[in-house]
């Protein structure tokens, strides 16, 4: 049977870019903001001030591309994983030959995602009769459900950090319980509750570059990239680096790049391409969606 990497390594990148997702939609009420200013910035503003920080956090909201806006809830594809790449990863990163006859079985394999904007996305796997009537060995079962398993760990974690970039909950509504400062270049909102620290890091066009949470000790660091549209700006790709609180530990790295299409108005991922560190790179295309 071939065990599949991702369930060591890049099981922990979706697991803590998840955390990232509930810091990103709950930084404020109650949490303490503890003192403290990057260089060159100017203090964050006193209490009498929020409002002002209020209105200067709707501004920056007001130039992302927002799914809430457009009434998106949730979206449902087809999803055809490059099963090939999928395969080659559990086989240790040999080659697959294209008639292998393990990879025709995958073939026989349906995928289809029910994406829910605001959580609860499910993945559904249905796996239809081979031809030829031959029984499914133990280890191709076994090496089925250990993909079953990547291909569901991989969409459902992507949604938990793409989704808050597409409703723009990234970035807070309100002030409270956030330091926020000002410089020519850079605008910076930071907050710490107990040992979870977040700190957003804008340019000076409000495009938000750096998305850094520590959390009881270790460091995850996402950079995102955005593409202007009529609608604003949409997020194209993430960047993650995650440092373990051992520090003994290498880093793990992840990429995603997402491509859009438009189904019924709605904007939705139309291909996605996730390069693991330690498990390889995968690529997931969407058709005969319907959006709800």
């Amino acid at each position: 049977m071939f065990q599949f990497p991702f369930t060591n390594s890049g099981r922990l990148v979706l697991v803590l870019l998840a955390a990232i997702t509930v810091a990103a939609q709950t930084p404020a009420s109650g949490q303490d903001a503890t003192q403290g200013t990057t260089q060159g910035q100017a203090p964050a503003a006193p209490t009498g001030a929020r409002p002002a920080e209020d209105e200067w956090l709707a501004k920056a909201a007001k130039i992302y591309f927002s799914s809430a806006k457009a009434g998106l809830m949730g979206f449902d594809c087809d999803v055809h994983p490059d099963w090939r790449a999928l395969y080659a990863a559990a086989n240790k990163g040999k080659d697959v030959a294209p008639n292998d006859a393990y990879l025709a079985q995958l073939k026989n394999v349906k995928v289809k995602m029910h994406a829910r904007m605001q959580g609860g996305s499910t993945i559904e796997w249905l796996e239809e009769s081979a031809g030829g009537g031959q029984p499914t060995s133990g280890d191709m079962t076994a090496t089925t459900d250990n993909l079953h398993q990547t291909v569901q760990q991989i969409l459902e974690g992507f949604m938990q950090f793409w989704s808050p970039f597409m409703e723009v909950t990234v970035v807070p509504k309100k002030a409270d319980g956030l330091e926020i400062t000002h410089g020519p270049a850079v605008h910076t909102i930071y907050t710490r509750q107990g040992t979870t620290e977040l700190t957003e890091i804008f340019n000076k066009d409000l495009v938000l570059e750096h998305f850094n949470l520590m959390l009881s000790g270790t460091s995850i660091k996402l950079s995102p990239t955005f593409q202007a549209t009529p609608q604003g700006m949409l997020v194209k790709t993430f960047a993650a680096e995650i440092q373990p609180a051992d520090t003994e530990r290498q880093p793990q790295k992840m990429i995603a790049r997402v491509d859009y299409q438009t189904v019924n108005s709605q904007t939705i991922p139309g291909q996605l391409n996730m390069e693991i560190s330690g498990a390889g790179s995968f690529n997931f295309e969407f058709d005969g969606c319907s959006t709800n």
